[in-house]
């Protein structure tokens, strides 16, 4: 007897999971802005219910993603146009916890690119959604998301995680505060300098 697995979504209207971002930051390295983190995290429910689990009878992994990567772009909203386009995510990868990616912002000044990078950056957007079809073969736990054919990444706008901080990272934070005070002490030397010259 041949069971059949639930699915969601196809290729023409993929599912969608709107989550906060886990464990994520934004990056600057010089006039480069990146967002990083895990789109989705495995082995615990989301909001959905959903438990994304490896199913070993089938796989050894979570996530497919062979079509995302053939156009790994960062969508807005999950609207399918250039002037939704935030960037390109440059790396992804399945680990123990769930999708990793880390992602370009565009250095576009279009209103809705440039909005999308200015709330991200100053971490009053905190949301990702993966779309994709979303499979749930494991007859014993319905529940579990045991396969995600992942077909695009978007930023949304949903309430924030508490634990989800998509600020600057620690390092950077750091790295401002020995710029701000390398700056302070430069001008004050300055403004001796000047001092010293009116005397």
């Amino acid at each position: 007897m041949i069971t059949e697995h639930k699915t969601k979504g196809s290729f023409a209207a993929p599912a969608l999971k709107i989550l906060p971002l886990a464990q994520s930051c934004i990056k600057q390295q010089g006039n480069l802005t990146f967002i990083e983190g895990y789109a989705n995290t495995k082995n615990a429910p989301d909001r959905y219910g959903d438990v994304p689990t490896v199913y070993l009878a089938k796989r050894d992994y979570v996530y497919e993603l062979s079509e995302f990567k053939k156009n790994p772009v960062l969508l807005i909203d999950h609207v399918n146009r250039i002037d939704h386009l935030a960037g390109s995510v440059t790396e992804i990868y399945e680990d123990q916890k769930g999708l990793y990616f880390k992602a370009l912002f565009s250095a576009s000044n279009h209103p809705t690119v440039a909005h999308a990078r200015q709330i991200y950056t100053e971490g009053h957007a905190k949301g990702i959604s993966i779309a994709g079809r979303f499979h749930y073969e494991d007859p014993a736990n319905p529940e579990h998301l045991t396969l995600a054919e992942i077909f695009e990444i978007s930023l949304v706008a949903v309430p924030a995680d508490p634990n989800s901080l998509a600020g600057p990272s620690a390092e950077d934070e750091t790295a401002d505060e020995g710029k701000s005070k390398e700056e302070q002490i430069k001008k004050e030397i300055e403004a001796l300098t000047r001092s010293l010259r009116k005397d």
